[in-house]
């Protein structure tokens, strides 16, 4: 018991002036702020924000990855670990995490200089105009209203992208939106979260995966918050479906068992490198 712990200590975290050292892949080490709760969330739920990275391995050497809702680059020290080859932007707006990510990818750098990667100090979004952020627990979350303005992500990436991020805490739909003509042009894999506060980002979340399936989006798998693999369709009518299971658990109507769906959205020429990553769950 003794040896294991001292193993989990080594593995998982190590405090540094009011900072976490955490192996987020073997042998890479990032610094996350005190309050950074990625270590306990992987301790206690092993899927946890696995997924990518396996995804990232399957990615062609290049390909171009956009990552909005950077947080503390932890999302791409594990993505760049799986697959070094690929490009990056990492794009986060909170000035907090912002300087933990700029010191998590001089360390990246420090490890692999060959390290492809432009950060872009921004809020993405088309139909909230302006936000203010809420920061707590490792994350931080939009508030519309008086704050920073927004941009879209037509106007921050004109680069080919292969993969498209997000996670906004509850603005996924209007990030994916502001994004329409490069979605449009590129037809990347697109992997988001679905959390619903309010009833307007369960409307905002729905009109989006519909007008995505209506542009070829075909092949829609999802992921519980627990990184825990639920289903994969051809259409988005289960994930409506789940959408809605959800939404009845925060309206305090059913007994809670989960709190949001991670949604990985693809086109048909997406489903021969799906078919290896998902065995079992054929479309």
């Amino acid at each position: 018991m003794i040896g294991r712990l001292a193993r989990v200590a080594r593995q998982l975290r190590r405090r540094i002036g009011g900072a976490i050292a955490y192996e987020i892949a073997p042998g890479v080490v990032i610094h996350l702020p005190a309050d950074h709760r990625l270590p306990e969330y992987q301790r206690a739920h092993p899927l946890y924000d696995r997924f990518l990275p396996r995804l990232a391995a399957a990615l062609p050497a290049g390909a171009h990855v956009v990552d909005v809702g950077a947080n503390v680059g932890d999302t791409l020290a594990a993505m760049h670990a799986a697959s070094p080859a690929l490009a990056f932007t990492c794009i986060e707006p909170d000035a907090r995490f912002g300087t933990f990510l700029d010191a998590n990818i001089a360390r990246l750098r420090a490890r692999d200089p060959g390290l492809q990667v432009t950060v872009a100090r921004a809020m993405v979004g088309r139909a909230v105009a302006s936000a203010a952020l809420a920061s707590g627990d490792g994350t931080a979350r939009a508030e519309p209203g008086q704050g920073m303005a927004t941009t879209t992500l037509d106007a921050l990436v004109d680069a080919p992208v292969a993969l498209l991020k997000s996670d906004v805490d509850g603005y996924d739909w209007d990030v994916l939106d502001s994004g329409e003509a490069l979605i449009a042009r590129d037809k990347p894999l697109l992997f988001f979260e679905c959390l619903l506060d309010t009833a307007a980002q369960k409307a905002g979340f729905e009109a989006t995966i519909a007008r995505l399936a209506a542009q070829g989006y075909a092949d829609w798998t999802v992921f519980d918050n627990f990184g825990a693999l639920l289903l994969r369709s051809p259409g988005p009518a289960p994930l409506f479906a789940l959408l809605d299971y959800v939404w009845e658990q925060n309206q305090g109507r059913a007994s809670r068992t989960i709190w949001y769906l991670d949604v990985l959205a693809a086109t048909p020429r997406h489903r021969a490198l799906l078919d290896r990553l998902l065995p079992g769950m054929p479309e």
